[in-house]
């Protein structure tokens, strides 16, 4: 017998531009944190292979980060922004390698641990300080870039939560500054994964697997939602608005980890 989500598992074009408005305008209102249902979207609605979301999800996450970037350059620490991205490079091919060494069923049980640690982070919604004047403590920043780099190789997130904090607290940047640098950071974290293992003769396992007809179509709502969220961001209470993402993300990160252990009858590719 059938399904709700059997039936959602070949959406038309329509739900896969919507399913990327909801990506877009999430990142928009938030400024972080969107991105990450973005593999569980492709997976339980859109039918994906974990193995083929992941890479996917790298398209969408990391096209829709640099369109928000560009949007507010002006604001942006770009030199930082790059310098950070860049060093992320040492984990993000390692982690788009290692992906593959892991079952599908196991990646989103480390997608959801993911998940329920964004959702902590979100939910406090701390306003860090700005430390201007302190000298950079180059190993903290070198290793908390390599692994936001890694997680993004391996689980295709953008890890905008983790990376705000990061440039706040170890790069002394302002709040202000710090959401539109993390989005460089995300889209060169995201490039490196699906460009690297392909350098290094293993393309097969980055962009022979993405599906470009849903990355596209996901593309066309995620960055029309990534300007309409930040917009109407400019209004609204953020805190209560990461509050709510935070819920909503801790449930759904329960029920990845229901699908993943058996609890829900849900077939995982």
């Amino acid at each position: 017998m059938e399904t709700f989500l059997d039936h959602l598992r070949a959406p038309a074009f329509g739900l896969l531009i919507l399913y990327g408005l909801v990506v877009g305008i999430s990142l928009g209102l938030t400024g972080g944190g969107g991105s990450i249902i973005t593999v569980p979207l492709l997976v339980y609605l859109v039918g994906q292979p974990v193995h083929a979301a992941i890479p996917t999800s790298l398209v969408i996450v990391g096209a829709t980060a640099f369109g928000g970037y560009l949007s507010r350059l002006t604001v942006a620490d770009s030199r930082h922004g790059l310098v950070f991205g860049l060093i992320g490079l040492a984990g993000a091919v390692p982690g788009r390698l290692t992906a593959h060494y892991f079952s599908g069923p196991t990646l989103l049980l480390l997608f959801a641990i993911i998940m329920l640690v964004a959702s902590y982070f979100m939910f406090s919604s701390r306003r860090y300080g700005a430390r201007h004047g302190a000298e950079l403590h180059w190993p903290s920043v070198i290793a908390s870039a390599v692994a936001v780099g890694f997680l993004t190789g391996l689980l295709g997130i953008g890890g905008g939560f983790l990376i705000v904090p990061c440039l706040v607290l170890i790069l002394q940047m302002d709040v202000r500054e710090a959401i539109p640098t993390s989005l460089l950071v995300i889209a060169i974290n995201c490039a490196s994964s699906l460009l690297g293992p392909a350098v290094l003769g293993h393309a097969e396992r980055s962009l022979g697997a993405i599906d470009w007809r849903i990355a596209g179509l996901f593309l066309i709502g995620g960055l029309t939602g990534s300007w309409l969220g930040g917009t109407v961001a400019q209004h609204l209470d953020q805190r209560l608005l990461k509050r709510i993402f935070a819920v909503l993300m801790f449930a759904l990160s329960l029920f990845v980890i229901g699908s993943t252990t058996g609890l829900i009858p849900v077939r995982v590719q």
